[in-house]
């Protein structure tokens, strides 16, 4: 018996050939697409409406918008829970590129717009990590004996993941937004990979794309309790540097500060 119990620990996490094609030719191509169509509605939405007036109609628009959001994400339960695949990922995509303007109060009305789009550029590498470790190990994936491989490639594109985002986003606070960006990278790479593979496992095999919007729910669940933990940490810096008089944020995060903020900041000082 206490055999029994120890081989099915050890294999709780092993997939078979059926449920890794799921994740490897479907659900993780998929999810990866979406966090790009997500970036990619982000920085539209940024730019086309930076200098909003986010008052009276617009704001009932945007309140419109959050509505439409909720809407998509239940259709898109029903139709993966009845397997209706293409009208899952027409709610799925939809869903992805509305939720960047989710973020247009950040951009309205502060500074840390190139902190947005880090973020939600996180979640792309995230993706990427995920989706090529995958590629790289196929019929190795989640299988028993490759451990040390699974372990080795990780670290290996989360380094690279992260020596990115310090080029691109020009990082100069490398105590502060580093444990960050590293953090979120882990939350929704380990989410992906072992949620993903505990949840395929428990849906029936030709039903995937509701083992994919679950994997969803748990991402947004991470995304918004990864949002809280930001604004808090961002909070306690801007009242220490409130209380020593010197209020200015422009340094927190990232170095590449150069986006529509700064454009709108020089326009205010003009």
């Amino acid at each position: 018996m206490a055999e029994s119990q120890k081989s099915n620990k050890k294999s709780k996490y092993t997939i078979d050939s059926i449920q890794r094609k799921a994740l490897i030719s479907r659900i993780y191509p998929i999810l990866l697409v979406g966090s790009i169509v997500w970036l990619s509605g982000e920085y539209l939405f940024s730019f086309l409406f930076s200098d909003l007036d986010f008052t009276g109609q617009n704001l009932l628009y945007y309140v419109i918008i959050v509505i439409v959001e909720a809407i998509l994400f239940i259709s898109f339960f029903f139709a993966s829970n009845n397997n209706k695949i293409l009208l899952s990922i027409f709610f799925f995509i939809a869903f992805s590129f509305l939720a960047g303007i989710l973020s247009l109060p950040v951009v309205i009305f502060t500074e840390f717009i190139p902190q947005v789009h880090m973020l939600v550029s996180l979640s792309v590498g995230a993706n990427f990590i995920v989706y090529f470790l995958s590629l790289f190990l196929r019929e190795k994936y989640f299988a028993k004996g490759y451990i040390w491989t699974h372990i080795l490639l990780y670290l290996i594109g989360v380094a690279i993941v992260e020596i990115i985002f310090i080029v691109i986003f020009n990082i100069q606070n490398l105590l502060l937004t580093i444990p960050i960006s590293l953090a979120y990278i882990l939350i929704v790479s380990l989410i992906l990979m072992f949620w993903g593979t505990r949840t395929i496992k428990k849906t029936e095999k030709e039903n995937w794309i509701y083992a994919l919007f679950k994997i969803l729910g748990i991402l947004l669940i991470a995304l918004v309790l990864a949002v809280v933990v930001v604004v808090i940490v961002l909070l306690i810096i801007a009242l220490a540097i409130i209380s020593e008089g010197n209020f200015d944020l422009s340094g927190i995060g990232s170095g590449g500060g150069g986006g529509i903020g700064s454009k709108k900041k020089k326009q205010q000082q003009i």
